[in-house]
């Protein structure tokens, strides 16, 4: 099983919650690490997470996803298209007589067919695995309880992304009112033109 500790941002009527989690060590050398922002609040991630054991906003909690899963779904989305890709290829090299192109021509199309077929398969399954909740992740335990007092976030006007006023990255006055960036590169889109992102 794979867990991950964060702290309950909010309760959803659902049976889920968001849940700020920190950014792992692994982070660090991971090649998209610099567009992570997009995802979270600069230092920390939201997760959407199974709360069936009532925790409430505020509490820190251990969220769990089991390991087979992680393998079943990456098993999906970058096996199957290569399988189908092989098996098309396959079919093209031994059935191109039979449609009547070359044998490189009916390897590359079978091959494309098959890897578009296994494209498609893929999609099919995330959608199901998203439907059937296989690959949400879960709240195990609750580590601490928090106060039960709402956690004011705020929206990054830039990417659109939640952050936490107290521990935003970087923050601008405009107009009167105080906006929140999870990181300093959306700050300064903002700065150079406010009214394209407010509008």
């Amino acid at each position: 099983m794979s867990e991950e500790q964060g702290i309950v941002v909010k309760t959803r009527a659902d049976g889920m919650a968001d849940v700020m989690t920190e950014k792992g060590v692994g982070c660090e050398s991971c090649g998209a690490s610099h567009s992570c922002h997009a995802f979270g609040t600069g230092n920390g991630m939201i997760t959407r997470a199974s709360n069936k054991i009532g925790a409430r906003i505020g509490d820190q909690v251990a969220l769990e996803l089991g390991s087979g899963l992680f393998v079943k779904s990456a098993a999906v989305v970058y096996l199957l298209p290569i399988v189908g890709f092989i098996i098309g290829a396959a079919s093209g090299a031994s059935l191109h007589d039979a449609i009547g192109v070359g044998a490189r021509s009916g390897t590359v199309l079978f091959g494309l067919a098959g890897l578009a077929v296994g494209f498609l398969i893929t999609v099919m399954v995330s959608k199901w695995t998203g439907v059937t909740g296989k690959l949400t992740p879960e709240i195990a335990k609750i580590i601490s309880r928090g106060s039960g007092e709402r956690i004011s976030m705020a929206v990054d006007p830039v990417c659109s992304m939640p952050v936490d006023p107290t521990a935003a990255a970087a923050s601008l006055e405009y107009r009167g009112k105080t906006y929140y960036f999870c990181n300093p590169g959306c700050k300064q889109a903002f700065s150079q033109d406010p009214e394209k992102y407010l509008g």
